[in-house]
This record gives structure tokens, sequence and C-alpha cells, in this order.
């Protein structure tokens, strides 16, 4: 009885939240993979074709460079934004002088829009006109210099930069919080007991937030293979399809050749696969829970 009266509290709270989820996951979701399953004509008309839009997935290269490109995206991504939110947010977590100052800084890029941001990037790796190129030739680092979006080996390294530029003020905030919230009473015991910062980084601060980190992972994970706006911005896909994610792809195909059967069908592939991806990751990485 006790249940039941909970249940009747909780479900009138629920219910926005679930006609939300509805009208913009699972509606679109299902209209998706009803399109996936048709064949449309410029004019709008179209036709069932079943599952010929997948099996045309499983022998067409472009789509499998995409797909390796968005994983390989996704994976520098992840080391260059990691290490460093990680270490800006415990260093933010110190008494230092000009805290405030360092937080603005970090977190000013996020209020910026992608397509700001990418344009402004995009105008930095120029060979010529931009700033680094330039620079490294000033400090007699000239032969290091290159066409940073026009060459296929550092193209996707520049763009994932860009994008953890963009976006790494968001991390530090929440690793911030992260930190804050670790029992002061364990550090102090640890370093009575003569342990060094680093070793309370390592040994004590780091398994306390192993569960905010994987869950950080898989945020990451989610956002990095839908990538899209700075790849599209800063270079097309190009140059030789070197940067060519799922997205870009998708979007080329739906818009420029107006399949949206087979376009869809790439976004329903995606879908699978990260929520394959998560559910791994959460089930590899998820571990008993540590009480403090």
């Amino acid at each position: 009885m006790h249940r039941l009266a909970q249940r009747r509290i909780i479900l009138p709270f629920l219910l926005p939240a679930a006609v939300l989820l509805a009208l913009f996951f699972l509606y679109p979701l299902v209209r998706t993979v009803g399109i996936s399953l048709s064949d449309w004509t410029r004019t709008g008309n179209s036709r069932f074709v079943g599952g010929a839009n997948y099996t045309a997935l499983l022998t067409d290269p472009e789509y499998r460079t995409a797909l390796k490109n968005t994983f390989a995206f996704t994976f520098i991504g992840g080391c260059l934004l990691f290490p460093p939110a990680v270490a800006i947010a415990w260093a933010l977590n110190q008494p230092i002088r000009g805290e405030k100052f360092f937080r603005f800084v970090i977190f000013a890029p996020v209020v910026l829009s992608a397509a700001v941001v990418a344009l402004m990037w995009k105008f930095i790796y120029h060979p010529t006109l931009g700033l680094i190129s330039p620079a490294m030739a000033e400090v007699g680092l000239g032969g290091m210099a290159r066409e940073w979006l026009g060459d296929p080996l550092t193209a996707l390294p520049a763009v994932a930069f860009t994008t953890v530029w963009q976006g790494i003020g968001i991390w530090v905030v929440l690793l911030s919080a992260g930190f804050e919230r670790l029992p002061r009473d364990v550090l102090e015991a640890g370093r009575v007991d003569g342990a060094g910062e680093w070793r309370l980084f390592w040994s004590v601060m780091m398994p306390l937030l192993y569960d905010l980190l994987r869950i950080l992972l898989v945020l990451w994970i989610v956002q990095s293979m839908q990538a899209f706006a700075f790849v599209y911005i800063m270079t097309g896909g190009g140059p030789f399809g070197s940067t060519e994610v799922v997205g870009t792809l998708m979007y080329r195909i739906a818009i420029d050749q107006t399949e949206f059967g087979y376009a869809a069908a790439m976004g329903v592939v995606l879908v699978a696969i990260l929520l394959a991806v998560t559910a791994i990751l959460n089930k590899v990485l998820k571990r008993d829970d540590l009480e403090y």
C-alpha cells in the first residue's frame, strides 16, 4: 500500500519528462527507422525496400572510412581532453591567486557558437595568413609547419583539438565539482600519514573520482561520435576524405544526393553502435561502489 501511494506521487512528476522523451526522441527514432526502410526520390515519393539500405552499407567503402574516422576522432579527442581537463580541474581546486580569472578563461570558449570557433580556428590554421605556421617559422620551427587542415595526417587531429578547445570548460566544471566533493577527512588522513600531493592525487583522488570519470568518458563517446559542425565547417570532410565522419557523410548523402533512406540507415546504425559501445563500456568499467 505504501509503495502504491509512492507511485501515485512519483508518476505525475515523471509524466512531463516521459512526454518530452517520447516526442523528441522516441518518435524521431521510430520515424528514422521507417525512413531507412524506404527509397526516396527527389520529388518526395518513397517506396518500401526493406533492408536494402542496410545491406548496401556493408559494402560501402565511404561508410567504412567515415566510421573509422569517427572512432579515430573520438579516440584522439579523448586523449586531448581528459588529461588536461583533470589537471586543470585539480589545479583550480588548489588555493591559487586569480582562481576566478582562470575559471573564466577556461570556460569562456564554451559560450561561443561552434560556427564562430570553427571559423576562427580555420583562420588560425591557415598556412600563410594564420598564426601557427608563421609563428613556428619565426622561432626556427618552419620545417615543422604545414597545412594543418590540408594534410590528411593532421587534419583530423586539428579538428579534434578545436572541438576540445571549445568544450573543455564544461568538462573542467564537472571535474571541479567532483574534486570539491571529495571527503576532506580522507585527504587530511593521507597527508598526516606522509603522502605527498602527487601520491594523494593518484592513490586517493583518482579512485574516488572513478565513477565520475567513467560517466564523463561515456558522455564524451556519445558526443564525439555525433560530430558534425566542426568537421563540416573546417574541412567539409576533406582532404581526400580524411576527416569524413558519419555525421558529414549522412548530410552529404541526404542533402546533396537526396538519398534520405540511405542516410537514415547510416544514422540508425550509428545509434546502434553507440548503444553497444556505451553498454560494453559500462559493463567493463563498472565496479563495486566505493564507500567513504
